[in-house]
């Protein structure tokens, strides 16, 4: 339990500079530009979630690209922790 509330922190404090992170990839940033990443995933979000207006959209779009870098800040949290406690045991033997 004290390992997935430490691995949870360290994502949530993680999620808006990954979040950063994402959007600056020159590859992620022309998807977002382009008609594909509405059609694939946006539209049928909006459609979904019931968005009427630009303002909802937009909210929609910060939203997923929250969730998306918190799950990726989770799986960082976790790899670190693994590896820290892997370099602790070896130490100690």
């Amino acid at each position: 339990m004290k390992k997935a509330l430490i691995c949870i922190v360290i994502a949530l404090v993680m999620t808006l500079p990954v979040g950063v992170g994402i959007m600056r990839v020159p590859i992620v940033a022309k998807w977002f530009a382009s008609d594909a990443a509405y059609e694939f995933l946006f539209i049928p979000l909006f459609k979904a979630l019931g968005s009427h207006g630009s303002e909802s959209s937009s909210d929609i779009i910060v939203g997923t690209v929250l969730i998306v870098s918190f799950v990726v800040s989770l799986a960082l949290a976790v790899a670190g922790w693994t590896v820290v406690g892997r370099l602790r045991r070896t130490s100690r033997s």
